[in-house]
């Protein structure tokens, strides 16, 4: 058999182009015209099993458990019943500050009917800061102990300035070419407002009542870490309040926990809210894992995970193509949709289900914390930093920033005093709608508040 030019026989030159032709004939993608006809398999979901007590780790941990106060002791006589009743009246509230030494009778106290503190003069340069003082011991102290003002030379209303500046979306280093008050000095502020907030939330956010629950998270920018970081938060619709806000990865482990403390917040002898949120999976498995119960089946050795008869919960999932809003569905993960309705509107609401005010909380936040908001320089440079600014944002805004979705209109408008016309609506903060204030606290209220 003879050669070509190259050196190759015609019969193997026919067999590689043969070869050829089958690789194309089998790798060579489906024709436009015969795509029609083929049947692709259709993409069925899974369906979302619920999870037990036994997932969530804080659970198991026995973090966040309720405490007893049947354990508490008893306590002492108050002050006032064994002094005489001559001289002059107690002219300073003390209320909410304690006696520091741990040898006193009265020591942690803070009702001011039963412990021994008096007024004991005032010090200061700048500033007249009151003096106290226990009748019971002779321990003395300052009134700003255990507060965010405790041994700060700069005047009290400036650092009550540049902290509201800051929850209302101030960056630091505006401030500081403003006032000329050094970054260090700023952040040292902020960092104490912030675990001050922490301790703030502790103390008044217990055994509260909800109606309607949303949960949603939003990206933040954090510099010097290595993984996303998103904000977590859940808002009451009725009342506004923000009971968790918490700062971690997208994972179930943070979902869990935002339910967690969302759990230990509420009161436990009454109804469930109802929920929503957007279309993560990860709360479904969170919300089922803390709101039932086990049980034991009659007959049987295995405790069954059986979910609270008046759970409810449905998603809102929003369907984007090229950053527009193409399609929303709504969902129900659990529960039926006229319950759903029945307990919105019995709540006052539309009876529509909807992520509208985390949605607008969401906006509200990045427009409060500079490190936040879309396209700055000022990012955070690390979670902790950013948590206790949001710490101190989210306690402004229960407390000295009226709401006002919450302002009730009067029935009869209310004169004023001098030229000022006739109050049509009273105002309130969140924290007024949720029962745990009486009135608005100012920003040198709030920092002033004693929490050990």
């Amino acid at each position: 058999m003879g050669t070509d030019a190259y050196g190759f026989a015609p019969l193997n030159l026919l067999m590689l182009v043969l070869l050829f032709g089958i690789v194309l004939l089998v790798d060579w993608p489906i024709p436009w015209w015969r795509q029609a006809a083929v049947k692709r398999p259709i993409k069925v979901r899974r369906p979302l099993k619920p999870k037990t007590g036994a997932d969530c780790p804080l659970c198991q941990g026995g973090q966040g458990a309720d405490v007893d106060e049947g354990g508490q002791a008893i306590r002492p006589r108050p002050w006032r019943e064994g002094r005489s009743r001559r001289g002059r009246k107690k002219e300073i509230v003390t209320k909410g500050h304690a006696c520091d030494n741990r040898a006193c009778v009265y020591y942690g106290i803070t009702d001011q009917a039963i412990h021994a503190l008096v007024a004991d003069g005032t010090h200061g340069k700048y500033e007249r800061i009151q003096d106290l003082v226990c009748q019971a011991c002779g321990h003395k102290f300052t009134i700003r102990r255990h507060t965010v003002l405790y041994r700060l030379k700069t005047p009290s209303a400036r650092v009550a300035e540049a902290l509201t500046f800051l929850a209302e979306g101030v960056d630091v280093s505006v401030l500081e070419r403003v006032w000329r008050i050094g970054e260090g000095t700023l952040r040292t502020w902020l960092t104490r407002a912030g675990v001050h907030a922490v301790k703030l939330h502790e103390h008044f956010f217990r055994g509260l009542r909800f109606q309607h629950i949303q949960l949603d998270e939003l990206w933040a920018n954090v510099r010097q870490e290595s993984q996303e970081v998103w904000v977590w938060a859940a808002i009451e619709a009725t009342s506004k309040i923000v009971p968790v806000i918490q700062l971690g990865p997208r994972t179930l482990e943070m979902a869990s926990a935002v339910v967690h403390e969302l759990r230990h917040r509420m009161h436990p002898g009454l109804p469930l809210p109802v929920f929503s949120s957007d279309g993560l999976r990860l709360y479904y498995y969170a919300l089922t894992a803390h709101f039932g119960h086990w049980i034991l089946p009659e007959g049987g050795r295995k405790r069954l995970w059986q979910m609270a008869t008046d759970f409810i919960y449905g998603q809102v999932k929003k369907l984007q193509q090229r950053r527009r809003l193409v399609k929303v569905e709504r969902v129900m993960l659990w529960g039926s949709c006229e319950a759903l309705v029945s307990g919105l509107k019995a709540a006052g609401l539309s009876g529509r289900l909807n992520t509208a005010f985390i949605e607008r909380l969401n906006l509200t936040l990045r427009q409060g914390v500079a490190p936040l908001s879309r396209r700055t320089w000022g990012t955070a440079q690390q979670t902790s930093e950013l948590n206790l600014h949001v710490e101190w944002w989210r306690v402004y805004y229960h407390f000295a920033r009226y709401h006002e979705a919450l302002r009730i209109e009067h029935a009869v408008l209310r004169l004023r005093k001098g030229k000022r016309l006739a109050s049509c609506y009273r105002s309130q903060t969140p924290a007024m709608a949720a029962g745990l204030t009486s009135r608005r606290l100012t920003v040198l209220e709030v920092l002033s508040y004693p929490l050990s």
